[in-house]
């Protein structure tokens, strides 16, 4: 593991882990004076190099790019050297504790801001309906009263009991009493 800037000047910790062979002993011994030394500093900086050419964001999208960088330069690097480079794979990337905070909020205020589209969405649609609903209404005094008498029915299963002072005749001899005078 190592510390490596990103193109975005982000501190991160990254381990590697590589599996690697000798294709040949003799002939890696030959060329390279501690082959095992000389393979961990080259693998060292072609992680610099993939890391520090991308920000955190193109990183912490798509680290299989990294893996296939490191792997791509080590290879050519060690070429016939008698060492070789089976697969490479970062294991860990390791972000400040600072950064994993503000990283916190901004995924947070992404999905706060995705929440909000979506409630303007459905806002927008049950606005539309209610537009519809009051236009049928208005070109159609039936669905009106229709509407009236659902609402009213609906109304009404909430009342627990209903109580009716003076009851009907009074109703009734109000209307006569009208007509009379």
């Amino acid at each position: 593991g190592q510390e490596i800037l990103t193109r975005d000047k982000v501190a991160l910790r990254l381990n590697l882990s590589a599996t690697w062979c000798y294709a040949d002993v003799l002939h890696a011994f030959g060329q390279l004076q501690k082959p095992v030394e000389h393979l961990y500093r080259e693998l060292q900086f072609a992680l610099r190099s993939a890391v520090g050419t991308r920000s955190l964001d193109e990183l912490l999208e798509d680290k299989q790019s990294i893996d296939d960088v490191v792997i791509a330069q080590v290879r050519a690097r060690l070429g016939h050297s008698g060492v070789d480079v089976r697969s490479v794979g970062v294991k860990d990337i390791v972000l400040p504790g600072d950064m994993k905070t503000i990283l916190a909020q901004v995924v947070e205020a992404e999905k706060s801001a995705q929440a909000n589209v979506i409630r303007r969405r459905e806002e927008t649609a049950a606005t539309r309906s209610l537009l519809n609903t009051a236009k049928v209404m208005e070109e159609n005094p039936t669905a009106l009263r229709l509407k009236e008498l659902e609402t009213l029915e609906r109304v009404a299963e909430r009342i627990d009991r209903i109580s009716v002072f003076g009851g009907l005749d009074q109703v009734l001899n109000g209307l006569v009493s009208i007509k009379g005078a």
